[in-house]
């Protein structure tokens, strides 16, 4: 019994070796033949995988935005300051002590002090006005105390300048942070922008696929017909239409790569030029190879779905 089980084993294990072998040599077969009509006809090819291939880098190229925003803001983390500028009858031990009282605030993480002589030398040095300063009586500029807090959050900085304004011998607070949150806005719009923009533009890749395969299909309405004579299945006859969508995909997100590689270069460049007038270190971040890949692979997913569903549909409605 157990020989007998062992054989019919053995034999099930050498009917299932050929079928899964059969199963590649047919799908390999199809996929070449696929690839072989896509090269016959390479204006239109080249058109559908253009045309899929800029529907696919303008999200990249937001999303590439979006993430140098993104890193420009943590690089500004820490930085907000305010400014407390000081009533004129303020005195240098008012305004020592008062820098030592909040110090101790535990949401402040320190004080500068930059007292009024301090600030008209600044002011004079910045504008070249040091002939003019000399000829005024008195000093204009009062002293003033820039706090660093410890949280560089908007609404956290918010809350403390509205606290500090209320105290002794502070004349006016300002907030230097704010133009950090209409760049996190701005960062936050892009961001959205991005989402809402890649489900319009896949949505549009399923149709426009899905319009080049349902005419490839009409093209060959006879020769379907003739595979289902013989017995082919809807699944068969669609095979080749598949692998057809996934190349026109696959195409698209290798070109939109080069695209925005292509772009990147020539805007880092002219970037950096300026950047180096301002003397920033900022480096602009490029498409690393995880989201490359994901804009190939997303391409080749968007045509193989664009071609089910236009294909098994489509097929399913030829009578032989």
């Amino acid at each position: 019994m157990k020989s007998q089980s062992s054989q019919r084993s053995h034999s099930n294990q050498r009917r299932a070796s050929p079928s899964l072998s059969t199963w590649v040599q047919i799908h390999r077969k199809t996929a070449l033949q696929s690839w072989q009509r896509l090269l016959k006809t390479p204006a239109s090819s080249f058109a559908t995988v253009f045309v899929i291939a800029v529907g696919l880098l303008l999200p990249a190229l937001l999303y590439g935005v979006s993430a140098n925003l993104s890193s420009v803001l943590d690089n500004l983390n820490g930085t907000a300051q305010i400014s407390l500028f000081m009533d004129n009858g303020s005195t240098a031990s008012e305004l020592r002590q008062l820098s030592e009282d909040l110090l101790s605030d535990h949401a402040i993480s320190s004080v500068a002090l930059i007292s009024s002589e301090q600030a008209l030398e600044e002011f004079s040095a910045a504008t070249g006005l040091s002939d003019l300063s000399q000829l005024l009586s008195d000093n204009p500029l009062p002293a003033t105390l820039v706090v660093t807090p410890v949280n560089a959050d908007p609404e956290s900085v918010a809350t403390l300048a509205a606290r500090l304004g209320g105290t002794s011998h502070v004349e006016l607070v300002r907030v230097d942070s704010q133009w950090i949150q209409r760049l996190a806005a701005a960062s936050q719009l892009v961001a959205v922008s991005g989402q809402i923009l890649t489900i319009v533009i896949v949505l549009g890749l399923f149709f426009i696929v899905g319009n080049t395969i349902r005419l490839a299909i009409e093209n060959r309405r006879d020769e379907i017909k003739v595979v289902k004579l013989v017995g082919g299945t809807d699944a068969f006859a669609a095979r080749p239409f598949l692998y057809s969508g996934m190349y026109y995909g696959l195409g698209g997100g290798m070109l939109a790569t080069v695209l925005q590689f292509a772009i990147f270069i020539g805007f880092n460049s002219a970037l950096q030029d300026l950047l180096q007038l301002y003397e920033s270190n900022f480096h602009l971040q490029g498409f690393g190879f995880t989201s490359s890949a994901a804009l190939v692979l997303g391409g080749g997913a968007i045509g193989w779905f664009g071609a089910v569903l236009a294909s098994f549909r489509q097929i399913v409605a030829i009578s032989p």
